[in-house]
């Protein structure tokens, strides 16, 4: 099953209002990123009650306050950016940077990987799981 995270990001900037950035992730590649901006401020997230947070009953948990005042507002503000990352892109955003680990990783197992088959996160991820099933 994919990991999704959705990450919602709140900023005061000063002047204009409130920037409201979200960005959606899938086994930690991102999908999408849009943000807006809000004239008005978000529900503030101390003033939710800890009977609600810490409470068993589904009537109004904290979780749908916030969300529900976040949409709100994304529904007013205006939309000042927005992006739908493609394959390419994100192949780009994973580059493998853990070179030093993998082949720690090779030299504790005593094998040899074959470098010439994958060239960034995705491709190591596939190789690797393709010759564990081997």
């Amino acid at each position: 099953m994919a990991d999704t995270r959705i990450t919602i990001n709140c900023e005061d900037i000063a002047e204009y209002g409130t920037e409201i950035s979200l960005t959606a992730e899938r086994d930690y590649k991102p999908i999408f990123t849009e943000a807006f901006l809000s004239t008005e401020k978000p529900l503030g997230v101390h003033l939710i009650d800890r009977k609600v947070i810490n409470g068993e009953m589904p009537g109004k948990p904290g979780a749908e306050q916030v969300l529900s005042n976040l949409l709100e507002l994304i529904c007013k503000g205006i939309k000042t950016d927005g992006k739908a990352y493609t394959q390419s892109e994100i192949d780009l955003k994973s580059q493998i940077k853990d070179l030093p680990i993998i082949e720690k990783f090779q030299e504790i197992i005593g094998i040899e990987f074959d470098w010439s088959k994958f060239h960034n996160r995705r491709e190591f991820k596939e190789y690797f799981w393709n010759w564990i099933n081997k």
